[in-house]
């Protein structure tokens, strides 16, 4: 069948024009696609109101959701494109699946194409639906256009890099979906970050970016503990404090000893931090990011994994059988 008499039979069609500018900020059908340049779950996976699917040929997502001035029409200004609230929400409940020393998601968005599916209704739940939206964007992509009116290709020069769903834990998928706020713009902020973190280490020339990218996601991981400490009575919560709600919550049950009077959360980043962040600091003129590529992986792994507990309160499968292991071969 050619593109054409494939397009004249589809349902869909693009929500574009005078229309698309009058309805921007209501809700809708956002569509994300994804680059080759990442790492995606093969296969369909929901959430209520969207979807991801992933195949050699497209990765894609549609979700039912709004811009964020719909969802806060106080947020600044700003002319940076991204995910989309409910996309983010998505993007980010799929890393979350990870397990610890597992399989990682490397997002690739292509956050400057932004398109509405012009539908009122889509049975997303359907394979069926899904495999017709995956058709009409094989098919009529490479000839939309933007708001411009500059095409966007998309035809990508070799095929996507897939891996066996089972590597995640996504029966937790539902249950991180349903924890986000979508008001909690610290955590949304921090699970962006990480997603970029990878976008960037993908390019191996931007490796001090990616890791800048987990020190903001770090930056957030830190607010919320504090928080969790004030709501549990401490009024000023120090990076101390925080340091040892780590201890609690994650490494005492392994046996590993309390943290020290100096020991802050990340505390042995806190230099590298500065000296990154800062050419002039404390520790002198700096004219090279003092990091290895180690910092990086770490972050965007143990940050996944607090991030996961902070929105749920527990722990998953994966660090329950490293514990059972753990305590299994102590001597």
């Amino acid at each position: 069948m050619n593109g054409k008499a494939h397009r004249s039979r589809s349902r869909l069609r693009w929500l574009e024009g005078e229309r698309a500018g009058r309805r921007s900020n209501w809700l809708g059908y956002n569509v994300t696609i994804f680059n080759v340049r990442g790492q995606y779950p093969e296969g369909i996976h929901r959430v209520p109101g969207g979807v991801f699917s992933a195949d050699s040929d497209i990765v894609f997502s549609v979700v039912w959701g709004g811009s964020w001035q719909r969802l806060d029409a106080e947020l600044p200004y700003s002319e940076l494109h991204g995910l989309s609230p409910d996309c983010l929400r998505l993007v980010a409940s799929l890393m979350l699946c990870e397990r610890r020393d597992g399989y990682r998601c490397t997002f690739y968005p292509e956050t400057e194409f932004t398109p509405r599916i012009d539908a009122r209704r889509l049975r997303l739940d359907k394979d069926v639906v899904v495999r017709e939206i995956r058709d009409f964007l094989l098919d009529d992509l490479s000839t939309w256009t933007g708001g411009m009116g500059d095409k966007l290709p998309y035809r990508p020069e070799r095929k996507y890099e897939l891996f066996d769903p089972a590597e995640l834990m996504l029966g937790r998928l539902i249950e991180f979906w349903e924890a986000f706020n979508p008001a909690d713009y610290v955590v949304l902020r921090g699970m962006h970050a990480l997603m970029k973190s990878d976008m960037l280490s993908s390019h191996r020339e931007f490796h001090e970016e990616a890791t800048i990218a987990c020190f903001i996601a770090l930056d957030a991981s830190f607010s919320k503990i504090q928080q969790e400490l004030i709501n549990s009575g401490y009024r000023n919560p120090s990076a101390h404090d925080v340091a040892k709600w780590v201890h609690t919550n994650f490494n005492a049950p392994f046996g590993v000893a309390e943290p020290g009077p100096d020991d802050r959360y990340f505390g042995d980043l806190y230099e590298q931090r500065v000296m990154t962040l800062h050419p002039s600091s404390r520790y002198g003129e700096i004219p090279v990011a003092p990091l290895f590529y180690g910092d990086c992986m770490w972050l965007r792994r143990d940050l996944r994994e607090m991030f996961a507990y902070l929105l749920t309160g527990r722990h998953g499968a994966d660090y329950q059988e490293d514990l059972r292991l753990s305590v299994g071969s102590a001597p």
